[in-house]
C-alpha cells in the first residue's frame, strides 16, 4: 500500500520524502514555521473549492488533522436533545462530544 489516509498509527515519513522534485523540496525547506490562520487561509480555502462547482471560499473548512475535523463537525450537527449512533471503534470526541454536549 502506497498511502494510508485512515491509520493513525502509521510509520511517519520524512520530509524529503513528501516532494521528489528538487525546487519543491526547496520550497518546503524554505517555508516559514507560523501558525496560518486557523481554518485555512484564504488562498488555500479557494483552491480547495475550485475543485467542487458551485463551491466558494466561505463552504470550506480547513482542519489541524482528522480529530479537528471531527469535533467541529459533531460540534455544528448535534444539537441539546439529539439522539446519536456511531460505530465503534472510531476517533474517540465522535462519543465524547455527544456526552459532552449532554451534560451542559
Amino acid at each position: 500500500m502506497d498511502y494510508n489516509l485512515s491509520e493513525s498509527g502509521v510509520h511517519p515519513m520524512r520530509l524529503e520524502e513528501l516532494v521528489e522534485d528538487p525546487a519543491d523540496r526547496a520550497g518546503l525547506l524554505g517555508q516559514e514555521l507560523v501558525y496560518p490562520q486557523s481554518n485555512g487561509t484564504i488562498e488555500l480555502r479557494e483552491r480547495v473549492a475550485a475543485m467542487y462547482p458551485g463551491a466558494t471560499a466561505d463552504h470550506v473548512e480547513v482542519t489541524n488533522g482528522g480529530s479537528e475535523a471531527n469535533f467541529v463537525t459533531m460540534w455544528h450537527l448535534i444539537e441539546p436533545g439529539d439522539e446519536v449512533v456511531s460505530m465503534v471503534p472510531n476517533y474517540g470526541q465522535t462519543l465524547a462530544w455527544p456526552r459532552r454536549s449532554a451534560a451542559s
